[in-house]
Order: structure tokens, then sequence, then C-alpha cells
């Protein structure tokens, strides 16, 4: 379950368009629900929000984080070399 603290964090990386990230990642792992149909934004929005738990959801989750994050640092890195910071 994603707790209150990971939830800020999360959010402060990820903004309040994430669902799109999660899906294709969801996708990309052919992780499907129970009845073999693709996960909802609903879902993945409750749980991100703690309503429900689901582990392959939050794993997701924590990987567009990671992708997020590494996204990121590559950009802010080409930027600085464009720019001859060190």
């Amino acid at each position: 379950m994603i707790r209150k603290k990971q939830r800020v964090k999360l959010k402060e990386v990820l903004g309040y368009h994430y669902t799109d990230g999660v899906l294709k990642i969801l996708k990309e792992k052919n992780i499907k629900s129970r009845n073999g149909k693709p996960y909802g934004s609903s879902m993945i929005r409750n749980v991100f929000n703690g309503l429900n738990e689901n582990e392959d959801i939050e794993n997701a989750i924590i990987e567009l984080f990671i992708r997020t994050q590494e996204g990121i640092k590559e950009t802010e890195e080409a930027r600085n070399r464009i720019l001859g910071i060190t």
C-alpha cells in the first residue's frame, strides 16, 4: 500500500498525469486484472491514493517514478553539457 509520505514524493515527481505512464508499463509487462482485461485509470488512481491495494500496480507506479527521475536527470545533464556547466 502506498503511504501518505510516499504519495507526496511520488506526486512531486510524477505530477497529476501519471496514469498513462502506469498503463503503458502494465501493458509492456502484460499485466491484467483477474478477469483478463487491462486495468483502468480509475483503478490506478485508487491504488495511488491508497483506496485499493494491488502489488502489480504499485510496482508499476514505482517503476514509472524511477524512469521519470532518470529522464529528469538525463535532461538536466544534457542542458548542463550544452551550456558548459560542470
